[in-house]
């Protein structure tokens, strides 16, 4: 598995699940058929930047930080400002041209920002493809990324 892939499940399995120790993960992960060791899980908590909150049952348990909305909406405005080259909508599709190297970021910033409207979002090294919940969801997403990509 992929270390991305991972790090989603990983994201699932903690709102799943009540994971107090390294250890913990190790055992979930498992159960869901994936096999790492506790080095690999301390490295993923760094990468993650996975805190540690009260447990409903006492003790700490991990926890994925909460997103700073308005930091991720000024970061995905500076990305598509720096790289956006063009933008095009097909249905529930939408598909972002960047400059070289910048679809990878501008798809994840994507992916986080405007999780509740996407079904999946794909890329390449200079292009995203987001396929929207809805058509409307679609334009929704057109609209703000062209927004977003205009210099000030």
């Amino acid at each position: 598995m992929r270390k991305q892939e991972r790090h989603r499940l990983i994201t699932r399995l903690l709102n799943e699940n009540d994971i107090k120790r390294q250890e913990d993960f190790v055992s979930v992960l498992a159960n869901e058929g994936v096999n790492v060791t506790q080095a690999t899980i301390s490295r993923d908590i760094k990468e993650m930047k996975l805190i540690k909150v009260p447990s409903v049952n006492g003790g700490y348990r991990y926890s994925v930080p909460h997103k700073n909305e308005e930091n991720l909406s000024e970061r995905l405005a500076d990305l598509l400002q720096e790289a956006f080259l063009s933008a095009d909508q097909m249905e529930k599709m939408v598909v972002l041209k960047t400059l070289p190297g910048n679809a990878s970021a501008a798809a994840n910033l994507i992916e986080k920002f405007f999780s509740k409207k996407l079904f999946a979002v794909l890329n390449d090294d200079d292009s995203v493809l987001m396929v929207a919940r809805s058509e409307d969801n679609a334009k929704e997403l057109y609209q703000e990324i062209n927004s977003r990509s205009q210099k000030e």
